[in-house]
């Protein structure tokens, strides 16, 4: 059983080389297929298995579509995007705008000075 997406690929490579060599030997030659038997079974294969862990440290760390859209969303762009597209009317929005204000104002984020400037009226 393969415990590492990269130790697959290994595995992928190993079972692939031998086709990929035989063609190579039959239509081009002996030589770039030596090559690829050498590659393909003797460096990409024990490094993508036996190394599957380090080589896959290596890569970058890629979450789903959801938890990184979730963690670099504005809620109050979503909120005014969804607002534009007629998704959410105007007292629904004026609620959800006053209930994610009042959060940025807990977080301590923003104050009310921060976010408009105040006007004086005479």
């Amino acid at each position: 059983m393969v415990h590492h997406p990269v130790a697959g690929v290994g595995l992928l490579v190993s079972i692939l080389t031998l086709p990929f060599g035989l063609l190579t030997a039959l239509f081009v030659g002996t030589v770039p297929a030596a090559v690829i038997f050498i590659v393909g079974w003797f460096l990409l294969t024990p490094v993508l298995v036996v190394f599957a862990e380090e080589v896959g440290s290596l890569l970058p760390d890629r979450g789903t579509d959801d938890e990184s859209r979730e963690d670099t969303a504005d809620p109050l762009a979503e909120l005014k995007a969804r607002y534009a597209r007629g998704e959410v009317g105007d007292a629904e929005f004026e609620r959800r705008v006053e209930r994610l204000v009042g959060a940025e104002d807990l977080d301590g984020s923003e104050t009310v000075d921060d976010r408009e400037p105040s006007v004086e009226r005479e």
